[in-house]
């Protein structure tokens, strides 16, 4: 698309307006400044900023675990690669329009020409956008490759990591109980049952992190973040294998999952 591209540095201006009813003064002042906010908008042609998109969209209602964050920039470039296949069209509407119009000297045809333009600049903008998303779900795509060691993965690595995912979550959620009421909610106490741990067993050794946690910050130690996270991957790491138990209890084996069905690693 980039050969396409049609040089506009007048994408908006309103030098061929004339009226009684303007008011000379401001239309002077848009045509002075507005080309360098026209200029500062390119830093804003896409919904969020790497910050949010990274450490926001990738970890919303999936943690840190490394395959759902994989899987979610998996779904964020879908959605842009869509974006930018619909864009491409619209963008070569726009320049046929500009190639009937341009011959032309009438007011109006140089008016539409002129919006076409500005529809032109706005197009690349978003398409320049979609482009610098989908190069950093790359970047943080391979990052999360490289610090978790993942060469390749499939469809089974997927659902072997769901295990400690889902416990970890149960944990996570219990965490957020006991700051907020200092009691397990029906629903966690649900989510953890659900994949073979005792309620009263996660809140005992949740209430003994929280305490914990107050102690540290009443001797003056403000732990990270990162060490909560620590805490969750110990908790997946030392009940995810209750999830065996449960599956013998419901389905007389300890693993159900069939891949033959799944897509695979073919090395």
């Amino acid at each position: 698309m980039k050969d396409n591209l049609v040089e506009n540095n007048n994408n908006f201006s309103l030098d061929f307006v004339y009226g009684n009813n303007l008011n000379k003064n401001a239309v002077a002042k848009v045509n002075q400044f507005l080309p360098e906010l026209t200029e500062k908008t390119k830093a804003f042609d896409r919904k969020n900023s790497q910050h949010s998109l990274v450490l926001m969209s990738l970890t919303m209602l999936t943690g840190q675990s490394p395959m759902r964050m994989m899987r979610q920039i998996l779904a964020e470039v879908e959605k842009r690669k869509l974006a930018l296949s619909q864009a491409q069209v619209s963008y070569a509407e726009t320049l046929a329009e500009i190639k009937e119009l341009e011959n032309k000297t009438d007011d109006v045809s140089l008016a539409k020409v002129r919006n076409l333009y500005v529809t032109m600049a706005t197009s690349e903008s978003k398409i320049n956008g979609s482009f610098k998303d989908i190069a950093i779900l790359i970047d943080t795509y391979n990052n999360i490759k490289d610090i978790n060691n993942i060469d390749d993965w499939d469809e089974a690595t997927f659902e072997k990591e769901e295990k400690l995912f889902h416990v970890r979550r149960g944990f996570e959620l219990l965490y957020r109980n006991i700051l907020d009421g200092n009691r397990a909610s029906i629903s966690s106490s649900e989510y953890l049952q659900q994949f073979g741990i005792h309620p009263q067993v996660a809140t005992h050794e949740v209430a003994g992190y929280a305490t914990w946690t107050e102690q540290q910050i009443a001797k003056g130690i403000y732990p990270h973040a990162n060490d909560l996270e620590n805490f969750l991957d110990a908790m997946a790491a030392k009940y995810v294998d209750n999830i065996k138990l449960t599956n013998m209890r419901m389905f007389g084996k300890e693993d159900f999952v069939n891949q033959d069905i799944m897509n695979l690693c073919r090395n």
